[in-house]
């Protein structure tokens, strides 16, 4: 084949392979644009939860019974029941003797209000705790190391005193002084050799006048050489007539200039003045910062919550005594709470001391089923409230009134996930009087809603189905002005009973498709349903 003929050939397959390949992109841009996704409005999907709606489940019973206790320090005064009666909510069933009643309740409700004013002062100082912002840990100080101990000094030992004596020669003469030859006459007077710098004390010189009739004689001599035989190189001859006046005794005479040695007084220079520093301004050091670290902040926020729940619970215990305080009228009458039979009655001179209960009223008629709250919801509920069963085996909806809350939380409850794991649940009994379709031992679901429950906000709930994420970021498939679908990117919060809290990214006027299967892809168009 000539050259000629292989570059038509590759020129044939080109277009061959072109045409096919434009065919097919024809053939899938027109099946891409015969697509078209259904798209809701976001309003018509929203799932409102405003979260104040209240959960749980129980089981129905018919055993439910209320039980009289006595009350310390008061009376029984009457009984009005018997054994096996049949009595209905509101019957009395016992009176007390209520002589001091109303000041004991006055001080029950000033105990109350006392607590609530301690939780209500320790809550704002919970809620100051978080928003103090934490400051940076101090670093740690090294040690100093301790200064070395320093070994004592001894003194320098004085200078020895003069030796009287070097040698034969006295260096000083004092009284007690013994000559080295004489008699102390005057023709042989006492003889002492002297070094040159020897001085004589005023003593010894006061001594010689002291006896006018037996004067001493007495010649103090230097030689050569501090001794005898050497030569004389200087003499004072003194004795008791020289008219020596009466002197210190600790004075001091030369014996070369046979005077009195008068210590120089040296006058020390004077030290100038040393010229006045200039003032230096003091450099204030930095002040340590204030506060508590994140640490410290956490430790204090925790120490204040446990404050709270412990004050909470003296207060609902206080409650639950005023309860029973106010359960009784002015006559001191407890009534039935339930409808029931009469059982376990005590006798008036035979009382329970081992807290047993005096009687108790057995439930007859109607249902019982028993609930939880969290401690965060205890405040929005109380004792009267409807509460909506729901029966999983029949499919009907009942209603149940709220005739006890628990003033302590159970030990037991389990939120399976459903609650906040964190919080105390208190169990709480509704009364259902319409049984019809019930039975004993049925399992119910619990709904109520609080009685300071807003009205609905302009919270956004969508199924979760509707939100997929890609790359650590959740989105949704919405239509945009051109009506085609086009990846909105949204920011989530919360989830509850299937659907999640959209924060930013949708509002109630967009629509959005399911984002899954072929037609949920951006650019295709889309067709708005109801």
């Amino acid at each position: 084949m000539g050259k000629k003929a292989v570059i038509i050939s590759l020129i044939s397959v080109c277009a061959v392979s072109g045409a096919i390949y434009g065919g097919i992109k024809l053939y899938q841009d027109y099946q891409f644009n015969s697509l078209t996704a259904e798209v809701q409005s976001v309003s018509n999907l929203n799932m409102y939860y405003g979260g104040s709606e209240m959960s749980s489940s129980g089981m129905l019973t018919n055993d439910y019974s209320q039980e009289v206790y006595p009350l310390e320090d008061k009376n029984i005064l009457e009984v009005f029941v018997e054994e096996g009666q049949t009595v209905e909510a509101g019957d009395p069933l016992i009176s007390y003797d209520m002589t001091l009643a109303n000041l004991e309740l006055e001080m029950k409700e000033l105990d109350v209000a006392t607590t609530a004013g301690k939780i209500q002062a320790a809550r704002q100082e919970l809620e100051n705790l978080k928003k103090i912002k934490p400051i940076q840990p101090k670093p740690e100080q090294p040690e100093t190391p301790s200064e070395p101990v320093v070994p004592d000094v001894p003194e320098e030992p004085e200078e020895p005193p003069k030796p009287e004596k070097n040698g034969e020669a006295f260096n000083f003469i004092t009284l007690d002084s013994k000559p080295n030859k004489g008699k102390g006459t005057e023709e042989d007077p006492y003889v002492y050799l002297c070094m040159p710098d020897c001085y004589v004390l005023g003593e010894f010189i006061n001594n010689l006048s002291r006896n006018e009739k037996k004067p001493v004689y007495v010649s103090l001599e230097i030689h050569k050489k501090n001794t005898l035989k050497g030569k004389l190189l200087s003499r004072w001859e003194i004795n008791g007539k020289s008219g020596f006046p009466m002197m210190a005794d600790d004075s001091r005479w030369s014996v070369s200039s046979k005077s009195q040695i008068v210590e120089e007084e040296i006058e020390e220079p004077e030290i100038p003045e040393e010229p006045e520093e200039p003032d230096v301004p003091e450099v204030p050091e930095p002040e340590e910062e204030e506060g508590y670290t994140a640490q410290e902040l956490a430790d204090k926020i925790k120490e204040k919550e446990n404050e709270i729940r412990d004050l909470d619970l003296e207060k609902r215990q206080g409650e639950l005594e005023l309860e029973q305080m106010k359960k009784m009228s002015s006559d001191g009458i407890i009534k039935a709470e339930i409808n029931g039979i009469v059982k376990d009655l005590s006798e008036l001179d035979n009382l329970p001391v081992d807290g047993s209960p005096i009687l108790t009223v057995a439930g007859s008629e109607g249902l019982y089923v028993k609930g939880y709250l969290s401690e965060l919801q205890l405040e929005d509920i109380e004792v009267g409230q409807t509460v909506y069963a729901y029966s999983w085996e029949s499919g009907n909806n009942f209603e149940a009134s709220i005739t006890e809350i628990s003033a302590y939380p159970s030990t037991s409850y389990e939120s399976w996930g459903e609650g906040n794991p964190n919080v105390s649940y208190y169990p709480y009994t509704a009364y259902i009087e319409n049984t019809e379709g019930l039975h004993n031992g049925e399992y119910v679901d619990l709904t109520m809603t609080p009685n300071n429950a807003g009205q609905q906000s302009d919270s956004i709930y969508i199924e979760k189905a509707y939100v997929r994420q890609e790359d650590n970021r959740k989105y949704v498939m919405k239509e945009d002005k051109n009506h085609c679908l086009v990846k909105q990117y949204v920011k989530t919060g919360k989830t509850a009973y299937g659907s999640v809290e959209i924060l930013s990214g949708l509002t109630m006027e967009d629509k959005i498709a399911f984002p899954y299967g072929k037609n949920a892809k951006e650019g295709v168009k889309v067709e708005s349903t109801e």
